[in-house]
């Protein structure tokens, strides 16, 4: 059974969303740059192409737990998925949901500002398994297996460098890397594959028991370009290169529940206010 079941198809639609970027001019947009803040008003709607959206509560289950988020809070502005899976989405800067109707017409700048949240019942592992089965090769290697010592896939191979923006960068460690490929050559016969674009970056945050809190991998920029910058409340792009993206793990150890989110790279400055606004959003909108 899978960790985390119902983020699959959302994680890789946003990967190609993301990486698009390299060949896609940028729309430009006609209704500013900044998103409208949202009320408490049940009652707002917009019709766009036919479907009336609305900030009406729609009600979704989540393991043994039910919700009920505002229409405009999941990530189609509609509901949870056909197959159950809960994706909520916040626009930045502000983090807030979009007015309701918002998201047929965005730009791809729009689309860049989303960071959408996909939430899973875990229920297969406690919720405090789940940083450290991602961050290791235990479960998805055969013991023995030289995979296994890989150090690009283990937090305790890597090396830990300097606090940035409240997270611990955890670095390839090339001196293991080479004892690894030395290893591998002799158990497969061939050098290890090197391909910086998919080294991802890691970055941890430890709660105060010195457990894994935040978990997050990170593209490498090319050639330090992360294909997005910050003008004001503006992303803007750089067409020349493919934007860097952020995949970032947590959980809700109350509920079990495991939570990624996605988003640019170059909004990795911003990674508390996305779990702070995401974990509020789950409270305040339970039902049971």
């Amino acid at each position: 059974m899978s960790v985390m079941s119902s983020g699959r198809c959302l994680a890789v639609a946003l990967a190609v969303a993301l990486s698009a970027s390299a060949c896609a001019k940028a729309p430009p947009t006609e209704k500013g740059n900044k998103e409208p803040a949202m009320s408490e008003d049940t009652s707002q709607s917009r019709t766009v192409d036919g479907y009336t959206y609305t900030t009406a509560p729609v009600v979704a289950q989540i393991g043994p737990h039910r919700y009920a988020f505002p229409a405009n809070f999941y990530d189609d502005q509609i509901g949870p998925s056909v197959g159950g899976g809960i994706a909520l989405s916040f626009i930045w800067p502000g983090l807030q949901a979009a007015a309701p109707g918002d998201r047929p017409t965005r730009s791809m700048e729009d689309h860049y500002r989303t960071v959408t949240a996909s939430i899973d019942y875990l229920d297969a592992v406690p919720a405090s398994e789940l940083l450290p089965r991602l961050s290791n090769t235990e479960a998805t290697t055969e013991a023995g297996s030289v995979n296994r010592n890989d150090p690009r896939r283990r937090l305790d191979l890597r090396k830990a460098g300097t606090e940035r923006f409240g997270l611990i960068p955890y670095a390839i460690d090339e001196e293991r890397m080479a004892q690894f490929g030395n290893e591998y050559q002799k158990q497969f016969g061939e050098p290890v594959t090197r391909n910086p674009r998919k080294e991802d970056e890691w970055y941890i945050a430890r709660a105060a028991n010195g457990m894994l809190a935040t978990f997050i991998k990170c593209d490498q920029p090319e050639g330090g370009n992360e294909g997005l910058a910050i003008q004001g409340d503006r992303l803007v792009p750089d067409e020349s290169v493919k934007v860097s993206s952020c995949t970032h793990y947590f959980v809700d150890s109350n509920d079990n529940l495991g939570v990624t989110l996605f988003y640019p790279r170059v909004l990795l400055k911003d990674w508390q206010a996305m779990e702070e606004v995401t974990r509020a959003a789950l409270a305040k909108y339970k039902v049971r």
